[in-house]
């Protein structure tokens, strides 16, 4: 006669195997908890907004850094919703605003915080974000003024500006502050963009002007 012991294993299903290994092997949680953990520390990272940007300083000396969000608004005492605009996620009206320690400046490519002794861009491969670290850079490092903005509205701007400091006195465009230099640079850059811009545009309307031409 078989025992209960037999009869009850032969009627009971099998225990299933996650559950033996689980009791038996418990130590084998505890490693796959820790990779959770690990991609939890990950996520936590990523999520700080960590963002790389080019800084130049009054001298005309550049580097790359990165700066998360909260960092940022420390260093430049800007509330988020400023920095909000500077997002290349979303799209803004053209804006500056003056703040009490910076400037933010979101004109076309042009997306930066000029302080009293810096200039924050959002690091970019844009032309013209490129453009306008060097020509910044020219403006800070000679006495000359820079050529790298080739358009007449560009020599007007200038020309008025010099003939601004002549009538104070001041007869040098590095008496102007380094934030209102930084702010030139960046004017000058949009109204490059923009002429751009605009001249593709021309283009494009004489190409459809001799299409509609052939067609008649």
């Amino acid at each position: 006669m078989p025992s209960m012991a037999d009869l009850k294993e032969r009627l009971l299903p099998p225990k299933p195997a996650s559950a033996v290994n689980l009791r038996d092997h418990g130590f084998r949680s505890s490693g796959s908890s820790r990779h959770t953990f690990q991609g939890m520390d990950a996520l936590k990272k990523r999520g700080q907004g960590l963002r790389s940007w080019i800084r130049v300083d009054a001298t005309g000396n550049s580097q790359v850094i990165e700066v998360d969000k909260f960092s940022m608004m420390r260093r430049c005492d800007l509330p988020a919703r400023d920095l909000r605009l500077l997002d290349p996620l979303f799209v803004y009206p053209s804006t500056i605003l003056g703040r009490e320690k910076a400037i933010v400046v979101n004109l076309e490519q042009i997306r930066c915080i000029i302080t009293a002794d810096e200039v924050l861009l959002l690091n970019s491969l844009d032309s013209y974000v490129l453009q306008y670290v060097v020509e910044l850079q020219k403006r800070l490092t000679t006495t000359g003024v820079g050529d790298v903005w080739q358009s007449d509205a560009a020599d007007s701007n200038r020309r008025r500006s010099r003939n601004f400091d002549n009538v104070f006195g001041n007869t040098s465009p590095d008496y102007l502050p380094f934030e209102f230099r930084a702010l030139e640079v960046a004017l000058e850059a949009a109204c490059t963009f923009l002429d751009s811009q605009v001249r593709i545009r021309e283009d494009l309307i004489i190409i459809i002007c001799v299409f509609d031409g052939v067609a008649d």
